[in-house]
């Protein structure tokens, strides 16, 4: 699922701290300050788990929880276990804000983790920025600005979208359409994509948007479909996802002829959508259906402890590995400073299942990782059909040099 937006109220803020963990596992919050960089590393965790995103911020936390998980029962860091505090900011901005700086300033966090929306991640990232303490996220897509303290595990647009958009035009054909939520990354996300069509010789034939909460997308879909696209790129997100695809294919605009994908295709929505969308492909970072040892076991584990029978979602994957790579940095740090931690993030080059050698490159703090291309199969799979390998995006952005 990419960035979303929420219109949850601030008011959750009074209830947003949830019962964490010192090793994966239940327990009482902790808030025992650092000390001069040498205390036991803590971090804090800001998802939704309630409101539209829930789904998602739970799967984002899960596939946290089992990573912190992994790192504790190796040992640690520093020969400390890691602990961390989880909130629920509830997809909304303000919210997020205030539960970062309480997160930094009570509860004495070296480092902050989460967020699924575009712009509680940008709301948080100023907080890290001020604060000097690493922020990292895994869902996909990006930011037009650089934080110099936040750290993105997921496919950026670039990533996502460059060995996609030749592949659909030649099998689908040259006519795009464009449909998304009405907010800040669907339109960044429709600009790279008209930059790619126009690269493939194509041309985007109608652009679409609505805000969240969309119900009836008859009007939209009937746009939509008088422009005759061949190719359909949606990031139609949260519930919206599912109510959109479902009317697409009611009102024949989404046939098995029209090449379709975007959010509507994440694993999230499998249950919902499988079959609208069983035999298509899907471009993503992490798939369930990887099949090295450590994916597998991930798999095994976050089934067994969520009792998850669905296709386990892109960012708990992304998530799982993402924080090993920031407590690997920690760890070399040699201590729970946030700054020092930031300054091995940047050097940083990690193995794991989303590639050997991975590295945030400094011009934009992209993650430098493989991508794939995934078959989405009935059941509780998406199989990986072709590995991507490295997909560069070296972009510059402002902020970071």
């Amino acid at each position: 699922m990419a960035h979303t937006r929420s219109r949850a109220g601030a008011g959750v803020l009074t209830a947003a701290v949830v019962l964490l963990a010192l090793s994966g596992c239940g327990g009482s919050a902790v808030s025992d300050a650092q000390d001069g960089g040498k205390g036991p590393l803590k971090i804090g965790v800001i998802v939704p788990l309630t409101g539209p995103v829930s789904s998602t911020g739970k799967a984002l936390r899960n596939g946290f929880e089992l990573g912190v998980k992994k790192v504790n029962a190796a040992g640690g860091v520093g020969g400390e276990k890691v602990r961390y505090v989880v909130v629920d900011d509830a997809g909304d901005p303000a919210t997020s804000t205030q539960l970062a700086r309480r997160l930094i300033q009570q509860d004495r966090v070296s480092m902050l983790f989460g967020t699924i929306t575009g712009d509680t991640a940008e709301a948080v990232g100023k907080v890290a920025d001020d604060a000097k303490v690493p922020f990292g996220t895994a869902i996909l897509g990006d930011v037009e600005r650089c934080h110099p303290y936040g750290w993105g595990f997921g496919e950026s647009t670039r990533q996502l979208l460059t060995p996609t958009m030749p592949k659909l035009i030649e099998k689908y054909g040259p006519k795009v359409a464009i449909v998304g939520s009405d907010y800040n990354y669907p339109h960044f996300y429709a600009g790279v994509v008209k930059e790619l069509v126009k690269r493939e010789g194509g041309s985007v034939v109608a652009e679409e948007y609505s805000p969240i909460g969309q119900t009836d997308w008859q009007p939209v879909i009937k746009r939509l479909k008088a422009a005759r696209p061949q190719v359909l790129m949606a990031m139609v997100v949260g519930a919206d996802a599912v109510s959109f695809s479902q009317q697409a294919k009611q009102f024949g605009l989404l046939t098995p002829g029209l090449g379709y994908e975007g959010a509507p295709l994440d694993s999230d929505y499998h249950p919902a959508l499988g079959a609208l969308v069983n035999g298509r492909t899907h471009t993503v970072r992490w798939a369930d259906g990887l099949d090295d040892p450590e994916s597998r076991t991930f798999v095994a584990d976050y089934r067994a402890a969520y009792t998850f029978n669905a296709p386990i979602p892109e960012v708990a994957g992304n998530a799982y590995f993402g924080v090993q790579f920031f407590l690997a940095a920690a760890k070399k740090a040699g201590s729970s400073d946030g700054k020092a931690i930031n300054s091995e993030i940047a050097r940083l080059t990690f193995d794991s299942p989303l590639g050997k050698g991975t590295r945030f490159d400094p011009a934009n703090h992209v993650f430098q990782a493989d991508m794939l291309e995934a078959t989405i199969k009935p059941g509780m799979e998406y199989e990986v059909s072709r590995r991507l390998g490295r997909i560069a995006d070296t972009t510059p952005k402002p902020g970071c040099s």
